[in-house]
């Protein structure tokens, strides 16, 4: 089999690398705490509840320069210094808009990390801004700083009205970066699996190869198969793409899980040896386990399923998850023990897989034949004796055209 380990990657044209991207937010999840602890300490009491919007400035005033700090902890000190920059920054607008004095009114606390980084991703991917409700919401803001700082003044005005405001408002954000929570990552890593700078790894018909991925992983790509990385892979991210089919022995001791995406399934080990068969024409998806386990769950919704060592399912396009008799699976996945499996196929399907896995060139001298049954299995080592059994299960004989292209006919009646 082929060695597929030296394929080149083009390189990247965006400013911005998907990659980039999903490392910035993998990293604002995981110091998300203590960079509001910083902003808070930064702030005082008083102002502690902007918080959460000091520590995302911060990173977002730090990050594009993290290049430019080779010295290892300089890049957290550029941050320690940048969410420091925007306190004071606040601290001056609060003091600049507002009379000191008068009792506090209660503020709601930084959101927490999920939505933080929902709110992350939002501001990255510039969401759409409702003008008017930003206009509402500042009046109500306005309403509600003007409460607190008269109180002591006009004890009879109250504060609920718009303290009650912010509350919805706050309500309405949250509930909106909850929605983007789950799918942040997942947009990143679309992404930068179809980024121009992304790696494809490929097998064409006849042809099976063997990989070593950047993270350890061992890959088995069958014929007929692609599998696409990210240039991060390995790195921030352990997530590619298949289509086709591919075996994987994945390498064990990571931080990251290892997540395959195919067809509309999203498989996820976190060390294991298993098997992906996503060939679009066939609108299915099926994932096999070796050794250990993974999850499976439908993209865009749905419960995730777990499939230990020696089951396999089948995810159709509608989003059911069936699993697999031994029959089935066998059928499905036999080609990582080098052999295909057919139980009462119609020969016009196994022609079609020997055209995959042999890159045959063959075709039915009458068209009815194709709907003959066939069950057999055959190893992949020679096409020449895989098209000979093939012929004697479906009762057929081998014959060449003018350009030495298989012909199949019927056999004689004996």
């Amino acid at each position: 089999m082929a060695d597929l380990s030296n394929v080149a990657a083009p390189p990247s044209t965006s400013p911005m690398s998907a990659a980039d991207e999903l490392e910035l937010t993998r990293m604002y999840r995981e110091r998300y705490p203590d960079l509001v602890a910083e902003a808070k300490d930064a702030l005082g009491s008083e102002l502690e509840h902007y918080s959460g919007k000091i520590a995302q400035q911060g990173v977002l005033d730090a990050w594009p320069h993290r290049a430019e700090y080779s010295v290892p902890g300089a890049f957290d000190g550029a941050l320690h210094d940048a969410i420091r920059a925007a306190a004071a920054v606040q601290r001056q607008k609060h003091a600049a808009l507002h009379q000191r004095g008068g009792a506090r009114v209660p503020h709601l606390a930084p959101l927490s990390t999920d939505d933080a980084v929902a709110q992350l991703v939002a501001h990255l991917h510039h969401a759409p801004i409702d003008h008017e409700a930003a206009v509402r919401a500042s009046r109500e803001v306005s309403k509600h700083h003007a409460a607190e700082h008269v109180q002591h003044v006009a004890r009879t005005r109250s504060w609920k009205g718009p303290a009650i405001g912010v509350v919805v408002l706050a309500i309405a954000i949250v509930g909106g970066s909850t929605l983007l929570s789950g799918a942040g990552e997942e947009i990143a890593v679309k992404k930068a699996i179809a980024a121009e700078d992304a790696r494809t790894l490929s097998a064409a018909r006849g042809q099976r190869g063997n990989v070593d991925l950047a993270d350890g992983t061992k890959a088995r790509i069958g014929s007929d198969s692609r599998l696409r990385m990210p240039r991060a892979f390995g790195t921030t991210m352990r997530t590619a793409e298949v289509e086709g089919t591919v075996s994987f022995t994945v390498a064990a001791g990571q931080p990251l899980p290892f997540t395959i995406l195919a067809g509309n399934a999203i498989v996820t080990a976190t060390g294991t040896h298993f098997t992906v068969r996503a060939y679009p024409e066939e609108q299915t998806v099926v994932v096999g386990v070796e050794e250990g386990s993974v999850s499976v769950r439908v993209k865009d919704g749905g419960d995730a399923t777990d499939v230990a060592a020696g089951q396999a399912v089948r995810i159709t396009p509608d989003g059911a998850v069936t699993v697999l008799d031994a029959v089935g699976r066998d059928v499905a996945l036999a080609w990582v023990r080098d052999s295909l499996v057919f139980t009462d196929t119609p020969a016009r399907v196994v022609l079609d897989e020997l055209a995959r896995w042999f890159s045959l060139s063959a075709t039915f001298a009458d068209s009815t034949l194709g709907a003959r049954p066939v069950t057999m299995r055959l190893g992949l080592e020679s096409s020449g004796s895989a098209t000979a059994a093939f012929a004697k299960a479906a009762g057929l004989t081998i014959g060449f055209d003018k350009q030495d292209k298989v012909v199949l006919s019927a056999a004689p009646q004996r």
